[in-house]
């Protein structure tokens, strides 16, 4: 090769490494512009494309814009022991798997001391929220990224507005259930072999249980991946998780339709999330799957219609427009289940074919799981062996 054409090529291979630089440059004036107006909106579209908000720095400026922390207000009310404490000191106890790295036994427990903080302190100041094994390793990525007194702040927050439904109780669990079934809707709507291969194998949609109500942060084990996602989540619906559930099981086609029509099989292939799966295009892909069959027409095609006043239904006008009112959300959390009502949706479909008994059963199962303190280490194929007879 001539010196003129190892010139030319260097050029262009130095071309090449620029580009990625400017975009990211671009990115964070974006960021910064919209920081610097406050501009919710904009700060919701950049962490919902692309390479989301970039860094844990920018991310620390944004997040409490997106969760509304200007209108938080603590109202100093004397905190009372929880009845869940015990059981968040367990969980927190077997926290720190994964990330954050490099901690000496010290640091560590450290750590786990402030997520216990954390933990406690939602639940002091919101006594009817019941806590559930898998919001610790959501707060544990909120203690990572923005300190313990941010993330009592975040954490408070996602857990009245975005993820209300697991803190209801256990007897209530079945509200996210119900959304796990609107799954198959889903599935059913965008992959009809897909559907019919898990309706063959009676593979019931629990197996992305713990993606739904962990914002997949019990599942995956690489930090920055769990950080991008918890951009997404924070700035979407929260029915967002089951959107993004159905994007990676459609993505797991082929390997899929290769397994025995076991449900044993199945729900074990299913419920590993896909460790090197690209999170920025499993974003995009999720988000193109919501503008195609948005909240309330999936509920129209689905016999699954989800509760009137759940995170789902006010999410426009209660968590986008009317912002942070706590006061609101007590209230819906103290009705009891007589007072809570379906969405009024006349049209019905056949997309969802399980029986009611099989649902059932599945609730009463998935209750005494949680309750006995084995979510994350039992076997769960065993127990839908015993679901599916």
């Amino acid at each position: 090769m001539s010196k003129r054409s190892r010139t030319k090529l260097r050029k262009r291979n130095v071309g090449l490494k620029k580009k990625p630089i400017l975009d990211w440059q671009e990115r964070r004036r974006q960021i910064s512009d919209a920081l610097s107006k406050k501009d919710v909106s904009e700060l919701r579209i950049l962490a919902t494309t692309g390479p989301g908000l970039v860094d844990d720095g920018l991310r620390r400026l944004c997040w409490p814009l997106l969760l509304h922390f200007d209108h938080y207000k603590d109202k100093n009310k004397p905190q009372e022991v929880h009845n869940d404490e015990h059981q968040v000191l367990l969980d927190v106890e077997r926290s720190c798997v994964y990330f954050p790295q490099g901690l000496n036994h010290v640091q560590k427990k450290k750590k786990q001391s402030e997520l216990n903080d954390v933990i406690v302190g939602i639940l002091r100041r919101h006594p009817k929220l019941s806590y559930y094994q898998g919001f610790h390793d959501i707060c544990l990525c909120l203690l990572i990224l923005l300190g313990k007194n941010d993330a009592i702040k975040a954490g408070e927050n996602i857990a009245m507005f975005l993820l209300r439904y697991p803190f209801t109780s256990i007897r209530l669990f079945y509200p996210i259930l119900r959304q796990l079934n609107l799954l198959n809707t889903l599935i059913c709507l965008e992959d009809s072999e897909i559907a019919n291969f898990l309706e063959e194998s009676n593979t019931l949609p629990y197996f992305c249980l713990s993606w739904v109500i962990t914002w997949c942060s019990h599942d995956i084990h690489d930090y920055s991946k769990v950080i991008r996602l918890f951009d997404f989540f924070i700035a979407s619906d929260p029915l967002i998780t089951i959107y993004l559930a159905a994007r990676v099981i459609i993505s797991r086609r082929k390997e899929l339709l290769t397994l025995e029509s076991d449900s044993a099989t199945v729900h074990t292939f299913l419920s590993k999330f896909p460790q090197h799966i690209n999170i920025d295009g499993l974003i995009s892909e999720t988000i193109q799957l919501y503008h195609k069959h948005p909240p309330h027409k999936l509920q129209k095609e689905s016999n699954e219609e989800l509760d009137e006043k759940s995170c789902v239904n006010l999410y426009e006008k209660h968590w986008l427009e009317l912002k942070a009112d706590y006061s609101v959300v007590d209230k819906i959390l103290s009705n009891p289940p007589s007072v809570k009502k379906p969405v009024n949706n006349s049209k019905k479909s056949n997309s969802n074919k399980k029986q009611p008994i099989i649902f059932a059963v599945a609730v009463t199962v998935i209750a005494i799981i949680i309750t006995s303190n084995w979510l994350w280490r039992s076997t769960l194929t065993d127990t839908l062996k015993f679901i599916n007879g």
